[in-house]
């Protein structure tokens, strides 16, 4: 009985850092979504870092992100995790019609702000990003 203690002891120990372990390596729980603030000051200054605009660009970039963030948040939905709806095909999803519009608006309005080395650059980042995902 006196060897039993330890080795209990020593396999509670164990299961403790086991799940301890598995809860530090947890993925957080749902975190707060940024305000589209954030988010469109955030996208604008990449892009100006990214693109190299000028102050005129910036404040122009900034009003249509804006502008798209609203739209995307006042549809719940954001960039990140798109509304999707179900497609003609069983089992797939696309993304809703509401945000495919918006996205395709910020487009053409920042075709109208970019000159259009900076446009190809936008887009190639933007394929790079959505590569990513």
């Amino acid at each position: 009985m006196k060897t039993l203690y330890p080795y209990l002891l020593a396999l509670t120990l164990f299961a403790l850092l086991l799940v301890g372990a598995q809860v530090s390596h947890a993925h957080p729980a749902a975190l707060s979504p940024e305000s589209v603030e954030v988010r469109s000051t955030r996208l604008t200054r990449y892009l100006t870092q990214s693109l190299d605009l000028s102050r005129r660009q910036r404040k122009a970039v900034e009003r249509s992100t804006r502008s798209y963030l609203t739209q995307l948040a006042d549809l719940g939905e954001t960039a990140e995790r798109p509304g999707l709806v179900a497609a003609s095909g069983q089992g797939r999803l696309l993304p809703s019609p509401a945000a495919l519009q918006a996205e395709k608006t910020y487009e053409q309005q920042l075709a109208r702000i970019l000159t259009p080395g900076q446009y190809n650059a936008y887009s190639w980042l933007t394929h790079q990003s959505g590569a990513a995902r």
